[in-house]
């Protein structure tokens, strides 16, 4: 059987890679993982319950999801004396963006450094919070500072980075997407952005913790709500590799780059680990609100294919 010792890396890792604090980002990632379709009810009880299993306090849970929904990303739902929780469409939209991300990423195995994605920006210092809130946006598209005022990126992702930039009223930045060479680099590496003995360290510190979990699958004596919390675990950590790494050309990294082999252990474990994670969550809905179990299915990535576990 997987211990909370044996996945205890997992939180480690997570402190350092992801934003938020622990039980923010379980009762999201739940949200995503297991209600993510259109107009799928979660009742509070049952949310409640299953954040108990992340050592959350009743109380904390409700204050969290109050929260949540005060900031736009859970809407409010009653039926009598019930009550449920839904993701907003807003969130539900970025979140399944998140998932096929994640099902996309380590797929492609990008060669050569034609094409990038550039954003040249000058923020003044009296509007540092207008300029954190652009680092912070191109960060989640992918994007590395290659020097103070120009961020690159070989992702295809020019539109989004211009929605960013028009959302944030930003009137002094520029987009350029093609040759790497049209921005000055000369002989320069892009990859220069990135801290690659940084990612490939945390790459080879998830290996050296996530595949010895994978022996542990094999017995049918994994206990349900183990299997949910290293589940939702597993996927806060993993989910910030394609920042970290948005897929950089292979051709400009070390050799035996880590990335195809970690993102083929994330994906054994994460797809393994859904029939006990879903037993727990039918388990807690047939005590609250069996007559809701329809609106709960888990996410599996498998090879790339958006597929769900009823």
């Amino acid at each position: 059987m997987v211990s909370a010792g044996q996945h205890h890396f997992l939180e480690q890792m997570r402190v350092r890679t992801a934003d938020g604090t622990r039980a923010r980002q379980m009762l999201v990632t739940l949200m995503a993982d297991y209600w993510l379709a259109e107009g799928a009810l979660a009742p509070s009880g049952v949310l409640v319950d299953l954040m108990c299993d992340f050592g959350v306090s009743e109380s904390g849970s409700r204050t969290l999801l109050s929260r949540l929904t005060k900031e736009g990303r859970l809407v409010v739902v009653r039926e009598g004396r019930r009550t449920f929780y839904c993701l907003s469409e807003q969130a539900r939209v970025r979140l399944a963006s998140g998932l096929r991300r994640i099902a996309d990423f380590g797929h492609v195995r990008r060669e050569g450094p034609d094409q990038w994605t550039c954003v040249g920006f000058s923020v003044p210092e009296q509007q540092r919070a207008l300029r954190q809130q652009l680092r912070k946006g191109l960060s989640w598209l992918g994007f590395a500072p290659l020097y103070d005022g120009l961020w690159i990126t070989p992702r295809p992702v020019a539109r989004d980075a211009a929605a960013l930039i028009t959302k944030l009223g930003i009137d002094s930045a520029s987009l350029f997407e093609g040759k790497i060479d049209g921005i000055g680099l000369g002989h320069g590496n892009p990859t220069d952005a990135w801290d690659l003995t940084v990612i490939e360290g945390l790459y080879r510190e998830f290996l050296d913790g996530a595949e010895p979990l994978l022996g542990g699958l094999d017995e049918v004596s994994l206990d349900p709500a183990s299997a949910l919390v290293l589940r939702t675990e597993l996927v806060n950590v993993w989910r910030s590799f394609p920042r970290i790494d948005p897929d950089l050309p292979l051709d400009l990294l070390p050799e035996d780059w880590p990335r195809s082999d970690a993102q083929g252990v994330f994906v054994r474990l994460y797809d393994s680990l859904a029939p006990a994670a879903m037993r727990r969550v039918r388990g807690v809905l047939d005590r609250n609100a069996p007559d809701y179990g329809q609106h709960v299915s888990a996410h599996i990535i498998g090879t790339r294919t958006s597929t769900w576990l009823d």
